[in-house]
């Protein structure tokens, strides 16, 4: 069982999906990250409005940072994660040569950071030459598929005929989907079209769209845990006059000012806002005084 599908970008902007025959369509969503294709919103729509199977892809560039690259993706097609099948569109293109190892180490940065935050293993895409001469290794370790484009140059397909690769993968052992015309042709739409086959049916399909973990969200980070309040049940004799106050901040209330020489009975102590205070029971409640500044806590006591 396969299922037969387009791809489009903005050059198809004015086409109705819906209306032109096959299976699935593949959209692209964005690329780098200040571009956004204007019709993608309106094709992904028409697309599952159609009952077809629906794709999403972002372009990578190697000129912006990837893990914004792969955040930027995800603010565009949050909507439909677990219905889309994610893929990642690995070409050279103006101001970006990025089929080289370097690039292969950042589409793998691009594919952790999706599949960690949503649960989904995108696909990468590129052609015969990339995959057979670049070492793959890793990101089929880390079990990504593989949409393999092999055009048949100039030459015109009328309707979905889809063939065998010519020659062999090196590094995956299958393709998940492959792209084996660029000058497709469809009834309802007059320009070129780019032909794929995905090699299963619409459950498989919806495999590839659906979470294989559970994203775990990141811990918050935890606040520092504000000062405490400890136990001291002490007598202290006063080296200096000490303002008693209706709490433990120097903008509180002063409710006495106690002379030198006299004694205060605690039960608590705490140091904040600069200062080390001790809690002072009395019939009708507490009252705070402190002892010195938090860098000589006994200065005013002994």
């Amino acid at each position: 069982m396969s299922l037969n599908g387009i791809d489009v970008s903005s050059y198809q902007a004015g086409m109705n999906v819906d209306e032109i025959a096959g299976d699935f369509v593949i959209v692209k969503v964005t690329e780098g990250t200040g571009y956004t294709n204007p019709s993608w919103s309106g094709h992904a729509k028409q697309v599952l409005s159609a009952d077809k199977k629906l794709g999403l892809y972002h372009f990578i560039r190697n000129d912006v940072d990837v893990k914004k690259q792969a955040d930027y993706f995800l603010s565009k097609a949050k909507p439909y994660i677990g219905q889309a099948v994610l893929v990642l569109d690995f070409e050279n293109t103006s101001g970006s040569t990025i089929q080289d190892q370097v690039g292969v180490g950042l589409a793998k940065q691009w594919l952790d950071s999706v599949y960690s935050q949503t649960g989904v293993r995108p696909l990468l895409y590129t052609g015969i030459n990339c995959e057979n001469s670049l070492d793959w290794s890793s990101v089929v370790k880390a079990n990504y598929g593989l949409w393999l484009a092999q055009y048949n140059r100039d030459t015109v397909v009328n309707g979905f005929k889809p063939r065998d690769l010519y020659g062999l993968l090196k590094h995956w052992k299958s393709m998940v989907i492959f792209q084996y015309a660029s000058v497709g042709r469809l009834s309802g739409w007059g320009g070129n079209l780019d032909f794929n086959v995905f090699y299963g049916d619409k459950a498989a399909w919806d495999k590839y769209a659906k979470a294989t973990k559970t994203v775990v969200p990141a811990p918050s980070k935890p606040k520092p845990a504000g000062p405490k309040w400890v136990k001291e049940q002490k007598t202290y004799t006063l080296k200096t006059a000490v303002k008693l106050r209706t709490g433990a901040s120097t903008a509180s209330s002063v409710i006495a000012v106690l002379p030198a020489g006299s004694t205060i009975k605690t039960d608590q102590a705490i140091i904040q806002g600069g200062y080390r205070w001790v809690r002072q029971p009395r019939p009708n409640g507490y009252a705070y005084m402190a002892t010195g500044p938090a860098n000589n806590t006994l200065e005013y006591v002994k």
